[in-house]
């Protein structure tokens, strides 16, 4: 006993011994996370309200909502077998919401930045999501990429996953670790120290940057990063082909295209069993004890095949039913997104409805000032017409002055007529010969 567990310490020390850390891709495994609390040595922030404290980096704040934030590091991997352990933490009220990837991708920092898989487009790499999908407590999801599915325009984001587990992870208490691991036989993804999806099919192209991205809802969580560790079976860094295309180094080293992954992981190939059960048999060919505990061992063991058979395809059908619930997820995602981008449209309305009530005064104003000039107008006409009335009413000679004046003046022009005659024929007269 005490050879054994001698012989599993030095295994264990050999095993330790065999890691090396790599501080220029690491942050947080020393004291503090930054010398002077502005910075992250090798690594770039992005993002105005993030903070950097002393033992973690709060990348999504507990408040206000709706804030995006990234952490990249700007030195790429060269290294065929590593590990890349994070120790984070979400906090938030009850019915908060948010989202934290973990990347592994070419230029994440110029192409990626701090966007989330739902909103990211086109990228290559690998990204690990941690959110509450389709309302759980929380899942844990791998996603690779190309570079040429826009994950944006995609109509099923969440299908594309090739891995998954549940993970309850909001409000724990303490930092929840996750642990992303490339060896040469496989790739996986444990939490906690357990395992939570693997493939042997995948092997990750060097020359790539790590990050970490998140997104917080109207009601936000917070998302804390304690550490990101990096540690690599080698010393000595790998040679990286500048001049190799990177889409086929990606399929190359993958070993499937993102189809091929896709149709790996669907969670609706539900599997079938059969088994064969013990043929039926009358009592009486079991003669002695043995004979019976055999049978009885048989039909035993037969149905606990079933009981197992069916407990799979219960759990197959409810990730069927999980994965149904995808589109209608990735729909109100979709429409959420789009309906946060017309929140400008109700004070658009309260602005227009202001304009319409100004043209309405307006106008009204403008028809009760022409109804005062015109009664105005109205008002200096019937003023002036009485007074011409008065005028007249009170100047008036009456017919017999009319009568007067108009014999008067004819008398006037006989009278002199006839004097302008009489002076005519007795004036003296000249001839001229």
């Amino acid at each position: 006993m005490i050879c054994s567990i001698g012989f599993a310490w030095t295994a264990l020390l050999g095993l330790a011994q065999a890691l090396y850390l790599n501080s220029e891709l690491s942050f947080g495994h020393a004291d503090k996370i930054s010398p002077d609390l502005r910075e992250i040595p090798n690594w770039h922030i992005q993002g105005d309200n993030s903070e950097i404290l002393s033992t973690k980096l709060v990348l999504t704040p507990p408040a206000p909502g709706h804030q995006r934030s990234s952490i990249w590091s700007q030195k790429p991997l060269l290294y065929n077998e590593w590990t890349a352990d994070v120790d984070f933490r979400a906090t938030g009220p009850e019915r908060a919401g948010g989202n934290l990837q973990i990347w592994y991708a070419a230029s994440g920092q110029d192409q990626i930045g701090s966007a989330s898989v739902y909103t990211v487009g086109r990228f290559d790499g690998l990204v690990i999501l941690i959110d509450q999908y389709a309302g759980s407590g929380g899942f844990i999801r791998g996603f690779l990429n190309d570079g040429l599915t826009d994950y944006a325009n995609h109509h099923s984001v969440d299908s594309l996953a090739f891995g998954h587990c549940e993970y309850s992870y909001r409000n724990l208490g303490r930092p929840s670790r996750i642990a992303i691991q490339q060896t040469t036989q496989k790739f996986s993804v444990s939490v906690d120290g357990r395992l939570c999806f693997s493939s042997d099919k995948i092997k990750l192209p060097l020359g790539y940057s790590f990050g970490l991205s998140s997104a917080s809802a109207e009601n936000p969580d917070s998302f804390e990063i304690f550490k990101f560790v990096v540690t690599t079976e080698s010393q000595t860094p790998e040679i990286l082909d500048t001049n190799a295309d990177p889409h086929a180094s990606f399929h190359e080293y993958t070993g499937v295209n993102q189809h091929d992954i896709e149709n790996h992981a669907k969670p609706g190939d539900m599997p079938t069993f059969t088994f064969n059960d013990p043929p039926e048999a009358p009592a009486s060919e079991f003669k002695n004890n043995d004979a019976q505990f055999a049978d009885l061992h048989n039909r035993l063991q037969a149905m606990m095949r079933h009981i197992s058979a069916l407990s799979q395809e219960i759990q197959s059908s409810r990730s069927f039913t999980t994965h149904s619930q995808d589109g209608v997820q990735a729909a109100f995602a979709r429409l959420e997104d789009t309906m946060s981008k017309l929140d400008f449209i109700p004070e658009f309305e309260k602005k227009l409805d202001a304009v319409q009530a100004d043209v309405r005064q307006t106008k009204a104003d403008l028809h009760n000032a022409l109804d005062r000039h015109v009664a105005g107008l109205k008002n200096d006409v019937r003023v002036n017409h009485a007074n011409v009335l008065g005028g007249i009413a009170e100047h008036k000679t009456g017919i017999a002055g009319f009568l007067f004046v108009v014999f008067g003046s004819q008398a006037v022009l006989v009278g002199a007529y006839l004097w302008y005659k009489r002076r005519k024929v007795n004036g003296p007269y000249k001839k001229f010969l």
